[in-house]
């Protein structure tokens, strides 16, 4: 019996395999990018050039061909602008930390109210479904100036009235130490009190054990929102 065949469709092959350079980039493939990048996810970019260089007869383009050419182009593959916006590039929009929005995503009404869209290894959420949470759960954006909340919202008016009806996080982020009782205002600064890094502190609230290079252990005060 023949041994099963491993090669690759015509045109998807390894071009380093095959000892072929990559063919230049037209600039209609450069101007068909330019067109997609910041108003949708990485992937659906890489899904639309490549039906669209079918029909074009451009040449076949990988994942990785796109994403590096995108960077080349000064895109941050990670969606800041547009109608789609990663979680950390809506982190960077509000100037807080990826876990603050990833922690938003744990709590279940707020998975349902902003939809989150797994693309490949990345999720995105619409600025529609930002809107909508604006709208049914202001709180959970409650401490972010309006200028923030406005280039993550889209809209003036929402996110003036979020600001001034939240001018605080909700929920309290207070860390205690289970073995000596004592309390700081989160685990940030009692990270840098401690000199660990805060991810340490975190991971192992998580995990309900002592932070190994201090032998204590620490529980969160949070409520979240």
């Amino acid at each position: 019996m023949g041994a099963a065949c491993t090669s690759s469709p015509a045109g998807k092959g390894s071009l380093a395999e095959s000892g072929m350079s990559a063919p230049h980039w037209k600039k209609a493939e450069v101007d068909f990018l330019d067109s997609l990048a910041g108003d949708y996810p990485i992937q659906e970019v890489v899904n639309r050039y490549q039906r669209k260089a079918r029909d074009m007869k451009w040449p076949y383009r990988s994942k990785e061909a796109i994403h590096r050419k995108m960077i080349r182009m000064g895109y941050n593959i990670r969606v800041k602008a547009g109608e789609w916006v990663t979680t950390g590039g809506a982190a960077e929009i509000l100037g807080c930390p990826g876990t603050r929005v990833e922690a938003w995503l744990r709590t279940k009404r707020n998975h349902e109210i902003l939809e989150p869209v797994w693309r490949g290894d990345t999720r995105y959420i619409s600025r529609l479904s930002w809107r909508r949470l604006a709208r049914q759960r202001p709180e959970v954006l409650g401490g972010f100036d309006a200028d923030r909340l406005f280039q993550l919202l889209e809209d003036r008016k929402l996110a003036d009235a979020v600001a001034l009806r939240y001018p605080r996080p909700r929920g309290d982020w207070r860390v205690r130490c289970v073995e000596t009782g004592q309390v700081w205002p989160s685990a940030t600064q009692a990270a840098a009190e401690l000199h660990v890094s805060q991810s340490a502190i975190t991971l192992a609230m998580r995990q309900e054990r002592p932070v190994r290079v201090l032998g204590m252990q620490f529980e969160a005060l949070r409520e979240v929102a």
